[in-house]
């Protein structure tokens, strides 16, 4: 009777994990993009374009200072320890976060030309 209710709570906490997980991401990046800078979304903008004129090595660095200053402000502003920096909760975070940051630029690409969003 014991062995099988821990075992039910095993199950329950294993099944639980992924969305518990996929839940924190949105909120790490719901707050990281909350603490996005004019400097984050140049350097977006930097990377797209380094990106897109097919120039690797300068996007790859570009791309780690990208990243480096998400997880500065991940674990200073939004409660992620440095032991959480590399797992999976915070590259899904990470991935919210870019496209957030490649929204912006694009945006701000179409209404520089006049162009309509809708």
């Amino acid at each position: 009777m014991i062995r099988t209710l821990c075992l039910g709570l095993v199950a329950a906490c294993l099944t639980a994990a992924p969305a518990l997980a996929e839940d924190r991401s949105e909120q790490v990046a719901s707050c990281m993009i909350s603490h996005a800078t004019e400097a984050d979304i140049a350097q977006m903008k930097q990377l797209m374009l380094l990106a897109l004129q097919e120039k690797k090595s300068e996007a790859t660095g570009v791309l780690g200072a990208l990243m480096l200053t998400a997880g500065l402000s991940a674990s200073g502003n939004c409660g992620v320890g440095f032991n959480e920096v590399g797992t999976p909760m915070f590259e899904y975070a990470m991935r919210l976060y870019g496209e957030h940051l490649g929204t912006v630029v694009l945006e701000r690409s179409l209404e520089a030309m006049d162009l309509p969003m809708q």
